[in-house]
């Protein structure tokens, strides 16, 4: 990761400086007074990165005064270009913003690489970096105030820092990927033990199954025969019921043909009779002449029936034309009654009906006449009332003898009906005598049919009940041959069983191989999992690398150590400590030496201390920059020259110089004037009014 830009708004120090462009420069100096916001542009780099700096609480970063702020870091990274944008806004519910944009040279935009949360677009920053804020302030970011970061750690923290450096967390990836494989090998070898065990408990049937089977064929042996036998006589049964059926279909149908010809010997009897009735001549005339006797008796009835109903009709007319009349004088007397009240009520000598004078005696003589007139009306419509009254009670008397005659007469068509047919059988009389003795001939013939017809019948009865005693005496059912074949088929289904059960078990001794072969496969598999396993661990591989890379980290800072302090000082690497059981523990111990032994760390001066750290961090930010897959190739060093003599820090310059090639950027912090003129380039920052300013030089 290398710093291209760095824009501020309200950060710290800052206000609204502009960008600081880095591009080009190789190492440089960020110099001025103290207080004036050098490690504040750090702290933007590391707050832009991880959303961390020197202190914990974003909302103390916003500058004085301004309730946001915002910090925009263009860098490279493996050939690309990238840019982190991070926003805060302050107050009781403060708000934070996190971008993330990867150049697109095609378009020469920026594209936005954003996850929908901050925390999953920090993930992918770190993903890019494969670097976290402490393994870079432990490493190439020499803090103010935090140089001993490193050397003060305890060895357990000290490794895990130089795990970081070096990516060990991959093999704790491998070694966990390793432990979940043996552990799911381990669950799979116990599911397939516990399927082998269910197996082998099924397999110890075998002998049990097999003498099942036997019981089973011999007991379907023994039911198909007697199955056999009893349908063999239920087939003679069956034939019994047919010969029987057969029997009653020909007594049916000789039964139908007696009713048949019983009937037609009835109805010839009846048709003979008839015939010789009807061949009688002087019978049929005898009853010929006793019905017309009885047409002409009813003769002067009908005459008196015309003459009836021609009286109805006419007082009937008459009542009608009366009820017209009178229902015409009522509303004829009605004006007349008006003219009479109103010739009382009047007392002008006037007539109010045509206005002619009218005189007291006038009015007199006319209401006498008006009363006369309506007199005579009311004594015409009581007559007609009376005279309508007479005519229906006439009307009702002729209706009752009208009643009467119509049942007299109501036999009229019955003996015209007769009469008729005795005409026309006097007329047959001799076609009756021919039809005589064809009846005759025929009546014979179906009698003596109907003699052979009914000794048949009862012949097929007798064989009916010989078949029926035959059936009525059989020693087997239908239900019997029902349940044999139902026992048949049981009996071949626990054959079918017995032998499915045997055929499962030799399916199951090919998947207990089977199943063996596979647990051999996942022993194997689990023993190479076990070995990977230990590999990856904190003992196997990642100890054998940082025992590889402990002597190089340890040259390369006393290289450094001993240019600043013209060899007299040394730091040795301990990757092992013998405890007091006498066995050797992992560690990570620091042995810093001088011309003098031995001491600890705290013994040395703060000029010396500063020393060690700067070598130490030194060779961490080398190692990071060569191995660590994190392509950090920048280190920056926040102040520390404080703490050394002027020869302390002209051998300082030279060991920064000296290393200048294993980064494509190095920063400098410092107060000191001398310092400045010790490096190429100068990045002079200042206080002003309007927040702290920089310059480059």
């Amino acid at each position: 990761m290398i710093p291209i830009e760095l824009e501020l708004t309200n950060f710290l120090a800052y206000r609204d400086p502009g960008p600081l462009r880095l591009d080009g420069i190789r190492i440089a100096c960020l110099a001025g007074p103290n207080g004036a916001g050098k490690s504040s542009l750090l702290d933007a780099i590391t707050w832009a990165l991880w959303g961390k700096a020197r202190t914990n609480a974003p909302d103390d970063l916003i500058h004085q005064g301004q309730d946001n702020m915002s910090v925009s870091l263009t860098f490279a990274q493996g050939g690309a270009r990238y840019r982190v944008i991070r926003k805060r806004k302050s107050g009781k519910r403060g708000e934070s913003l996190l971008e993330f944009q990867g150049w697109d040279a095609e378009t020469e935009s920026w594209r936005g690489l954003s996850e929908a949360t901050i925390r999953g677009t920090q993930s992918r920053i770190d993903s890019l970096l494969r670097l976290d804020y402490e393994t870079f302030v432990n490493s190439a970011f020499l803090v103010q105030g935090r140089a001993d970061e490193f050397t003060t750690k305890t060895p357990n923290q000290r490794k895990q820092v130089l795990s970081n450096i070096l990516g060990l967390s991959l093999w704790e990836q491998y070694e966990t990927l390793a432990k979940d494989q043996a552990n799911q090998t381990s669950s799979e070898i116990q599911r397939i033990d516990g399927g082998l065990s269910e197996i082998d408990r099924e397999l110890s049937q075998r002998e049990k199954y097999q003498a099942e089977l036997v019981d089973a064929e011999l007991k379907a042996e023994k039911i198909f025969a007697r199955l056999a036998e009893a349908e063999k006589q239920w087939t003679a049964i069956e034939h019994t019921h047919s010969l029987l059926s057969a029997l009653h279909h020909q007594m049916d149908d000789l039964r139908r043909r007696i009713r048949r010809t019983e009937t037609d010997l009835s109805d010839a009897e009846q048709e003979r009779i008839l015939a010789e009735a009807q061949s009688d001549k002087a019978a049929i005339q005898s009853t010929l002449e006793e019905f017309n006797h009885a047409l002409r008796k009813l003769e002067p009835l009908q005459k008196r029936q015309k003459e009836v109903a021609d009286d109805i009709a006419g007082l009937a007319k008459q009542a009608a034309h009366l009820k017209g009349i009178n229902e015409a004088l009522i509303p004829e007397t009605e004006p007349i009654k008006h003219r009479i009240l109103t010739l009382e009520a009047a007392t002008e000598p006037l007539c109010p009906t045509c206005g002619q004078p009218l005189t007291d005696q006038h009015r007199s003589q006319l209401l006498k006449e008006l009363s006369a007139e309506i007199e005579q009306r009311r004594e015409k419509f009581r007559f007609n009332r009376n005279s309508i009254q007479e005519h229906e009670s006439r009307i009702a008397v002729l209706q009752d003898e009208a009643s009467t005659l119509e049942h007299a007469l109501s036999e009229q068509p019955n003996l015209q009906k007769r009469v008729m047919e005795l005409q026309a059988a006097l007329s047959r009389a001799e076609e009756a005598a021919e039809r005589i003795l064809n009846l005759s001939q025929r009546i014979k013939r179906w009698s003596e049919d109907l003699i052979q017809d009914r000794e048949k019948s009862g012949e097929l009865e007798r064989q009916a009940e010989g078949l029926a005693t035959v059936l009525e005496e059989a020693s087997i059912t239908k239900e019997d041959i029902e349940r044999m074949r139902l026992e048949k088929r049981m009996a071949d289904e626990r054959v079918g069983g017995a032998r499915q059960q045997l055929a499962v078990l030799s399916s199951l001794e090919e998947l207990r191989q089977k199943r063996l072969a596979e647990r051999m496969t996942h022993v194997e598999n689990l023993g190479l999992f076990e070995d990977l396993r230990n590999a990856f661990s904190k003992r196997g591989v990642p100890a054998m690398i940082i025992e590889t890379v402990v002597p190089e980290l340890e040259r390369s800072a006393n290289e450094l150590l001993g240019r600043m302090t013209e060899g007299r000082m040394a730091v040795r690497i301990e990757t092992q400590r013998e405890i007091k059981s006498g066995e050797l523990r992992e560690a990570l111990d620091i042995i810093i030496s001088d011309e003098l032994g031995t001491r600890p760390y705290d013994l040395y001066s703060g000029g010396e201390n500063f020393r060690i750290n700067f070598a130490i961090r030194i060779a961490l930010s080398r190692l990071l920059a060569r191995r660590a897959g994190a392509q950090l190739r920048s280190l920056y060093i926040d102040e520390g020259f404080g703490t050394q003599d002027a020869v302390g820090r002209e051998q300082l310059v030279a060991a920064i110089n000296s290393i200048q090639e294993d980064f494509d950027l190095i920063l400098v912090i410092t107060h000191i004037d001398e310092m400045k003129e010790a490096f190429p380039a100068r990045i002079e920052v200042r206080k002003t009014p309007e927040g702290s300013r920089f310059e480059l030089n």
